[in-house]
């Protein structure tokens, strides 16, 4: 799974730049065009929508597979440890069943009722454009598998974890580290009741990077 999870995230990562490169050439050549050249192009407006339906689709799977989403955790992180691993891991059932059945089934049945409809401006035709949903709803569902069982295993947390936390988190565990090879003794000098923090920074520092941890 986890080997699954890093090839959909770079994929789909790779496709969100390029659709939003075009996207802004698209967008910057039809002002070009109709400020400077005076001869407004008429397919660059159509291709900035479809690039963005697009964008807005793998986007959305994008950032839920990197768990970026907002979270509103107030009443689950009173329910315990079992009751937020409970409401944690049935939000990423509902996006698989969202995925699953509004995105991969419906969005392809709305891609294939539109595929006899043709773009004014473009060779291409409306299904085209619905076929992000399945693909977008087949990479939530993947996403989400991830998410349901790594939880449920215990290796990845509840909710995500800001980068602050995390990284107090291990600076904790440096300190902590530090502490237990005697790294951090004698650093308070005898008869003051204070650490020095700029003295225990230094330290705990060299100690991470003697470990090659990184803050």
């Amino acid at each position: 799974m986890e080997r699954i999870h890093k090839i959909t995230t770079h994929i789909l990562g790779a496709f969100c730049i390029a659709l939003f490169v075009l996207l802004v050439f698209s967008t910057t050549w039809q002002v070009f065009a109709r400020l400077v050249l005076q001869s407004p192009v008429t397919w660059s407006e159509e291709l900035a929508k479809m690039l963005f339906v697009w964008l807005s689709f793998l986007g959305l799977a994008f950032v839920y597979g990197e768990r970026g989403h907002m979270a509103v955790e107030f009443l689950t992180r009173r329910s315990g440890e079992r009751g937020e691993r409970f409401f944690a891991i049935w939000t990423h059932v509902a996006a698989l069943l969202l995925g699953a059945i509004a995105l991969v089934w419906g969005g392809w049945n709305a891609a294939m009722n539109a595929w006899s409809q043709n773009l004014t401006a473009l060779p291409l035709n409306m299904g085209s454009v619905y076929l992000v949903m399945p693909i977008s709803g087949l990479a939530l569902v993947l996403y989400a598998i991830y998410h349901i069982v790594e939880i449920a295993a215990g290796r990845e947390s509840t909710y995500p974890i800001p980068e602050a936390e995390a990284a107090l988190a291990e600076l904790d565990k440096i300190k902590a580290e530090a502490e237990a090879e005697g790294a951090l003794t004698n650093v308070m000098p005898d008869g003051n009741d204070a650490v020095n923090p700029a003295d225990v920074r230094d330290v705990t520092f060299d100690a991470g990077e003697k470990k090659g941890a990184r803050l």
